[in-house]
């Protein structure tokens, strides 16, 4: 462990020092080095197709912009991050003595209180983290930052987030993958024993992990597009217009046409005052050479629902980049309880799989506190709660029946009462 510990923590009482170390903690403040802001996606000039081109930190920046500006895609990181940031709880386990426990859980509760690393979040401890954490998971496809201890190096201090979109990897002769950081000075590699880094979904050819939003700005644009041009083509669908049609009089005998022309203008300005003045409650009478029409757009009904259907396939298709259903993030279209439930119930075994992920992460913290202050016997267990609180009386009934079952499976003779023991442990 003190070989571990000189590795990860230079300068540890029992420590030797490790150079760079004090370099790579001057970097837990990162700068944005981007070029420039992405143009907003709903502006017709912008050209999506570019995004292909762009560079890594362009489009994390451009990830964030669509976050913040695309209502339904803001509801999408909300969504991941609030149903992955669930219920936790620690567990020490370990076999020792209670006040040992009692010891260690002091410790990590001390620790919790101080590892955010805004000090005005106040006593911002693993809640706030776990946000940060999957917020950045999800908007730009990693998480990355750096475990800095206190000045007599005993203790974890705090735990710094670094932009994601600031770090690379490099490779060294012997074929270890490094990673650095570009600050305005150039890059600096930064302490590979403090530093933590996970990609979601990462492969081999990319390391940096996959954002959630990868796959739509292309549609994404679309829909915003389409949501500019139905405010411009649907604003007066609902306010029709009227259009006055006035015959002029017919020429009398003898009349000439300077007293013609000022006998129709005379008609025609009563007409257009006495329409004019009518209140909401009157009803125009004139003669059956006055005709009074609405002027709409034709069949507004079909053109709402024409709207409705191209937007409602324009936001399933996003919904399905981003891995939801359209009724998690706040739309409805009939879907029966028990189809919506079934639904839930796949993404609460995708939330797992991904909470994964900070389970280890925050047991890495947890486990190197205890080493640093000397408990090397017990382990920190991070657990999240993801029961639900719908279906209770379902679950109960059916975990009924399986042990009813068990039971007349070992009454008659065709399993041991161990075996039953350890099915019924295991479900």
């Amino acid at each position: 462990m003190l070989k571990f510990l000189t590795r990860l923590f230079p300068g540890h009482k029992n420590a030797k020092k490790f150079p760079g170390f004090e370099a790579s903690l001057k970097l837990h403040r990162p700068k944005k080095l981007y070029p420039k802001r992405p143009q907003a996606i709903s502006e017709p000039n912008a050209d999506v197709f570019r995004f292909q081109t762009w560079d890594r930190p362009t489009r994390l920046e451009f990830y964030r912009f669509i976050r913040d500006n695309v209502p339904i895609l803001n509801s999408v990181i909300w969504t991941w991050a609030r149903l992955c940031a669930a219920p936790n709880r620690l567990e020490i386990t370990g076999e020792t003595a209670a006040e040992q426990k009692k010891k260690a859980q002091k410790i990590l509760r001390g620790l919790d209180e101080r590892l955010y690393q805004y000090p005005f979040a106040r006593f911002g401890g693993t809640d706030a983290v776990l946000a940060q954490f999957f917020n950045s998971l999800f908007t730009l496809g990693a998480v990355a930052g750096e475990i800095v201890l206190n000045p007599s190096r005993t203790k974890i201090e705090k735990f710094f987030f670094i932009d994601p979109a600031t770090l690379g990897f490099v490779w060294d002769k012997s074929g270890n993958c490094q990673i650095y950081q570009q600050t305005e000075n150039g890059e600096k590699l930064l302490n590979p024993y403090s530093i933590y880094y996970a990609g979601l979904d990462a492969e081999m050819a990319n390391l940096y992990g996959r954002s959630i939003l990868g796959s739509i700005p292309f549609v994404a644009k679309v829909e915003q597009s389409l949501v500019a041009d139905m405010q411009k083509t649907m604003h007066n669908a609902g306010y029709n217009r009227i259009h006055v049609k006035i015959k002029p009089p017919e020429k009398r005998e003898l009349e000439t046409d300077e007293t013609y022309l000022e006998r129709a203008n005379k008609y025609f300005d009563d007409t257009v005052r006495a329409v004019k003045d009518l209140a909401p409650e009157d009803n125009p009478v004139t003669w059956n050479d006055v005709e009074i029409e609405y002027i709409g757009p034709k069949g507004p009904l079909s053109s709402s629902e024409s709207w409705y259907i191209t937007h409602k396939a324009m936001v399933e298709d996003i919904c399905a980049g981003t891995h939801l259903d359209p009724f998690l993030l706040g739309y409805s279209y009939g879907t029966t309880q028990t189809w919506a439930r079934f639904k839930y119930e796949l993404v609460l075994r995708q939330v797992v799989s991904v909470q994964r992920i900070a389970k280890r992460f925050m047991e890495w913290i947890y486990n190197l506190e205890l080493a640093l202050n000397g408990i090397d016997n017990l382990k920190a267990e991070f657990h999240f709660d993801n029961r639900k609180s719908f279906d209770i009386l379902e679950n109960a009934k059916t975990e009924q029946m399986k042990l009813d079952n068990l039971i007349k499976k070992q009454t008659a003779g065709y399993i041991t009462f161990d075996q039953a023991k350890s099915q019924a442990q295991g479900s």
